[in-house]
This record gives C-alpha cells, structure tokens and sequence, in this order.
C-alpha cells in the first residue's frame, strides 16, 4: 500500500494532468512500464505525456514496490504518471476526449503493404477471390463510444453523430508467365484500388470513402444498430497472349510471325467487418422543483434524466456523480500486425494500436462529493435515487479497479438543498456515459410543500386499550389533509376525506402517545405536505365515585368486626394486654 503522502502527489498531479479520479485499491509503485499492451511510439496526436500511460489499462501491473522508493526516484508528472500506470489502473470521474484524439492520429501510422503484400491485423477476416487474396477491412474505432460492462454483459453505446475510422489492404496474386510453346503469356498488374469503402446500417447507407485508410461519418441514428464497413477491392491485370503462326516444335523456335492479344481480366472482392451499438440518448423526462413553506431557503428538486448518465451538473459549483467511472483499454488483436505475400508471412509489433474507453459501476448508487465542513453543508443532498438493480461486472485480470456486487442504475434521482438559491434549479445538466453526450434540461415548478398540523385527541383509555382520534390539518389553511397515513407506534391507518383517522392501540399508555403524519414523499407525490407530529397525555385511569363508595363500604364491613373484637377483648383485661386503653 502507498502512503498517504504518495496518495496526495498522486491525485494533485493527476488533477492537475486532466482529471482522474482516485487510485485503486492496492496501489504499488513499479518501474516504468514497457508492457506490449502499451504502444512503444508513446504519447503523441495531442495526447499528453501525463494522460498517455493511463490509456492502457491492460497492461501488466508490477506491484509491491515502496513507497519510499518511489517518493525518492519520481521528479516530474510524466514520469509520475508512467510509473503510476506500471502499477495499477486509474478510473476518470468523465468520458475522456484522448482516447479519440489518439485513434484518430493512430489511423494514419497505417502502412498498405503495396500490390503483393496485405498487411493486416492479425485477427483480421480475410477474403480471397481468384487474383484477389488476403482482402480485408477492419473497423480500427467507432467513437465517441463507451463500452458499459454490467453483470456479464458488455454493450458499446455511442451518440447520434459520431465516426467510425477503418483500415483496408489485400495483395494481388498474378499468375506466373508461360514462355515457352507456340503460346505464350505474359501476366502483370494493369491497376488496383481499394474502391468503395462503405458505412452502413441494416436500413440505409451512412457514409461512404476510398482507400487504405477512412475516416466515416454518421448521423442521427438511434436504437440498436449494426454498423457495417464494406470495403471493395478491385484488380485489373494484364494478359498478354502471344501466338506464333508458324511454330518449329521441333527446335523450340516460332518461324512465322507473333501475332499478340491482349485483354484485361478484372475482379472485385467484397470484405466487410460490423460493429454492434446501441445509440445512447438522454430522453428529456422532465424535472421537477419544490420549495417548502416551513423555509424559503430549502429547495428540493426531482430529475428523471431516463438513462445511465455520468453526471448532473445544478448551477455552476455543485455536480452530481452517478456510479459509473471510466478507463481506458487497447483493443483486442491489434499488437500485432501481420505481413502476407504468395510465400511469406511475417508478423512484426502493429503500428496502429487503438483504445477504447470502457464504464464500469464503482458505487451502489450516485453520490454527491462533498466539501462540506462541520460549519456548513454539503450544496445538495440525495433525498433518493431509483431505478432498476443490476449485478456488477467481472472484469479481466488486466484491470486492476474495483467494482460493486450490485448497485443501482439510477434513471430517476431526488435531491434537496440548503443553500443554493430556488433560481439555480432553473436549469440542470445531464452528461452521460459517451463523451459529448450532455443535455440541459428546463426545470418546472411543482408547487410548494405545505406544513401541516397533526392533532391528537384521546377518546377513550382503559386497561382494554386506548382510542385515538388524529387530524391532520394543513397550518396555514386549517383545510383537511386528505393524503398520507398517520402512525401511532407500529400501527397505521390512512387519512378519510375529513383528514381524519382513529386509531384504536392495544395496550394503554403509561402517561404520553406519540403520533406522526407521514406524507408521501415530495418527489413521488401529487399533493405535497410536510410531515407533522404531536404529544397527548392519557388521562389518569382513577376509579369512579360509585366504585370508591363501594370499596369504602367493604373495606369498613370488613374491619369493623375485628376492631370490635379488638375491643372489647381490650376492655375485659382492664388494658392489661393490648393497652388501648388506660388501666388503674
């Protein structure tokens, strides 16, 4: 384990580099990393020497160095960064924009191998026509996308508008020259071209380019969809056939004249390669503010953003985290590169080496960091948040950041403040789990959260039970509250139209009951109140008069023949024995 002197180096300076947001558990130093997970032509396309080594979550971690090694070796961020990464994995608090910038930059290092050599990743699918061999397209990145894992499933959602970046390449396999005989032939390549390279859904063509390297647009798609990169190869040879007319077979020798034709075989090779995503989209289900009579500086607002989102931003300082952090990964089957020609295969380290960013859930349910301090509160605090529940990920070996057994994908969130003004809650902010997706949502006013007054009147109490009679009252009206229950103990009941309930409890109070109004919750409710309780003495249990005056009666037949008794046995011993009275 780092120390916490470490821990703070770490998180200023990756503050200060971009923003990641907290060191897994377990964080060792290492050395700085020379795994092949990570691309030997380091940072580069915009993307800075600091974030470079965090984009590679799936090399291999070297732990349980010091800490005071490292604290003594490190003397700059990059070099922080580097060996941060050599040790564990860092999430980010938001879909980071350098995984694209890098693609974007890496697709160029993408060398064809010419007319005889296909050069190709090395999971990629091939196709061969007759001239044709070793076609192929491959879909390098499809972005901004995020690839969410939850329970034991991954899905890659993407925005509206997006791109998707492709590589093609083949090899052309040319016959071998016939010279000898009294027909001869001569093959070479007339021209070849990766013609068409096509972006499409099941339903309609998106974009559409030429060439080894492509970079597809799309826009406004929505749903699930398949994205499919079809890329034509097309080869165009030479075949000249050279014919003698008169040929001395005998001599291996043409004795007439070469009469020469020549014709232009052609052939297309389609290779296609899809990608399956779902369109994120933040569906703008509204939101909802309160504010409350009892305090005109408590506003409580209601958002139902009706998608996973990373974060909701209310005014300008206070922002709200959902469960999902982000990390950066290569792709599978992009380290290296293989060479191919009629009789040679190679394979060497690739030169293009993407990434993609991945969401996994850290946290059961969304959290609002907090600076507050023993003087002041949090700006917003978390009243609720719902939505359906879901298993957490399994995540690789490779990626050394915790994830939760289950949580909470919360698609509606209710929150209160104290100290933010009503005006700040005019708008909110949405940012979801795609870099870029964000939407700004108008917030309607849903009214004003009513104080009530809870009365309790005992109606009867013996060693039977106790009958109580509730009301409930709005304070300022003195109107019904015709919603929500009113709770004595552990029983219940719901307010009638008249705002009122009686409440028959089992056992009698000692002196005092305790009741409650129970409202239903501002953010679920049509009509707002606010709680309410109240205190009302039993009243003493004493006897009735006719009751005493019985009791009187038997108490006094009951002594009175004892203390005659007592009496006049005292009176015939002179007060000798019991000494009631005074003897001579």
């Amino acid at each position: 384990m780092t120390t916490p002197r470490v821990i703070d180096v770490a998180l200023m300076l990756l503050v200060a580099s971009g923003g990641a947001v907290f060191l897994a558990v377990g964080v060792a130093v290492a050395e700085p990393n020379s795994s092949p997970a990570i691309p030997a032509d380091g940072p580069d396309y915009g993307v800075n020497e600091t974030r470079f080594p965090l984009l590679w979550s799936d090399d291999l971690d070297q732990q349980n160095r010091s800490s005071d090694e490292f604290e003594e070796t490190v003397s700059s961020a990059p070099e922080f960064s580097t060996r941060l990464a050599g040790s564990t994995d860092v999430p980010f608090e938001k879909p980071i924009e350098d995984v694209e910038r890098w693609n974007s930059g890496d697709l160029q290092d993408f060398d064809p191998g010419g007319e005889k050599t296909s050069v190709h990743p090395e999971r990629a699918h091939l196709e061969d026509g007759f001239y044709i061999r070793d076609a192929y397209t491959s879909i390098v990145a499809v972005q901004p996308s995020t690839v969410l894992h939850s329970g034991n499933t991954s899905t890659r959602y993407i925005t509206p508008d997006g791109e998707v970046l492709v590589i093609a390449d083949y090899r052309v396999r040319v016959p071998d020259d016939d010279t000898s005989g009294s027909v001869r032939h001569h093959w070479s390549i007339a021209d070849t071209a990766v013609d068409t390279v096509v972006l499409q859904t099941d339903s309609w063509v998106l974009d559409a380019d030429r060439g080894h390297r492509s970079t597809l647009q799309y826009r406004g798609l929505s749903g699930a969809q398949n994205l499919t990169v079809e890329a034509t190869v097309t080869a165009r040879l030479r075949h000249e056939t050279r014919t003698c007319t008169d040929y001395n077979s005998t001599i291996g020798s043409c004795e007439g004249s070469w009469e020469t034709e020549v014709d232009y075989p052609t052939e297309q090779v389609t290779a296609t390669d899809s990608r399956h995503a779902v369109v994120a989209q933040i569906d703008d289900n509204g939101a909802k503010r309160v504010t409350f009579e009892s305090d005109a500086t408590h506003t409580g607002v209601v958002i139902h953003p009706g998608t996973r989102w990373s974060a909701i931003d209310v005014g300008g300082d206070a922002r709200l985290r959902g469960n999902w952090r982000f990390y950066s990964a290569g792709v599978d089957g992009w380290r290296t590169m293989v060479s191919r020609t009629e009789t040679e295969t190679t394979r060497t380290n690739s030169s293009v080496r993407p990434a993609q960013l991945h969401a996994i859930p850290t946290q059961k349910r969304p959290d609002m960091p907090s600076e507050a301090t023993d003087d002041a509160e949090p700006p917003l605090v978390i009243e609720e948040a719902w939505g359906n529940k879901h298993a957490g990920p399994s995540l690789s070996s490779e990626i050394a950041i915790p994830t939760v057994d289950n949580y909470t994908n919360a698609t509606s969130i209710a929150v209160r403040s104290e100290t933010l003004p009503a005006a700040t809650f005019d708008e909110v902010t949405v940012h979801g789990i795609v870099r870029g997706q964000s939407e700004t949502i108008s917030v309607t006013d849903n009214g004003t959260v009513r104080d009530t007054t809870l009365e309790l009147t005992v109606l009867e109490a013996n060693s039977s039970g106790t009958l109580v009679q509730v009301t409930v009252t709005e304070t300022t009206t003195g109107d019904p509250v015709t919603t929500g229950r009113v709770a004595i103990g552990n029983q219940s009941a719901a307010l009638n139209a008249s705002g009122m309930a009686v409440l028959e409890l089992e056992k009698r109070p000692s002196s005092f009951i305790d009741g409650q109004y129970v409202p239903a919750d501002w953010w679920r409710a049509d009509q707002l109140y606010s709680a309410a309780e109240d205190r009302a003495t039993v009243p003493p249990n004493y006897p009735e008069f006719q009751k005493l005056v019985q009791l009187f009666l038997v108490t006094l037949l009951w002594f009175l023949p004892v203390a005659l008794a007592i009496y006049g046995f005292d009176y015939l011993t002179g007060g000798a024995v019991l000494g009631l009275r005074d003897h001579p």
